[in-house]
């Protein structure tokens, strides 16, 4: 048989941006070989992401003193605001109420300023418990809002990091394409030639056996 229709051989497969070859895909022993060139910039990104959720992610549940700290400064601050809102609306409300009395009476001793006092009293306790509830309403703000910015940061790495490996993919996947494309070609060129050089043979064959025929002799 001709040399033409020797069995083609494998047929690798390549994606280059801007004349840089980012993906390839070769022949190896006992296999196929797909590999993908990162640049300095991408190796960077993906180490950092793969550190930062490495180093991160066993600690992203525990607080660090100074980030309790941190916390108890603000739930502190706010408890201080509440008091001195508290003390704002009921101080004016005591001092008028004993003015009003020791004007009207000459003392406090008597049972209108003890009613009204009491009135006073039950309502800023009321006030009291609602500042308390608040505050343990804010301070279980302020550790799930700690807790989700570190979940939004992990989540962030994890996505810069699988965004990457898509890219690879993807670059990879269409390296594989192209070599698929040249291994499809290189196997039609070959049937295409083999089919030819049959014909070619037959028709010898079909010319050798007239001749033969013509002269007398049989095959």
């Amino acid at each position: 048989m001709g040399k033409n229709t020797k069995y083609p051989s494998f047929s690798g497969g390549s994606v280059s941006v801007n004349g840089n070859e980012v993906a390839s895909v070769a022949q190896a022993a006992g296999g196929v070989n797909a590999n993908y060139n990162m640049s300095d910039a991408e190796k960077s990104i993906y180490n950092y992401a793969q550190n930062s959720l490495a180093s991160y992610l066993p600690y992203v549940n525990v607080f660090s003193p100074e980030v309790q700290n941190g916390l108890n400064s603000q739930l502190q601050a706010y408890q201080n605001l509440g008091m001195q809102s508290l003390n704002d609306l009921y101080t004016p409300i005591l001092n008028n109420l004993k003015n009003d009395i020791a004007s009207r009476f000459g003392n406090l001793n008597n049972s209108i300023f003890m009613d009204k006092l009491n009135n006073i009293e039950r309502s800023r306790a009321t006030a009291l418990s609602d500042l308390q509830q608040n505050l343990l309403a804010q301070q279980s703000s302020l550790y799930n809002e700690e807790l989700q910015r570190r979940y939004n940061y992990l989540n962030f790495m994890n996505n810069i990091q699988n965004q990457l490996s898509n890219n690879i993919l993807n670059y990879i996947g269409a390296a594989q394409n192209n070599s698929s494309l040249g291994n499809s070609y290189n196997q039609n060129a070959y049937s295409a030639n083999l089919n030819s050089t049959n014909s070619q043979w037959n028709r010898y064959m079909q010319a050798a056996q007239l001749a033969m025929r013509a002269a007398g002799q049989s095959i």
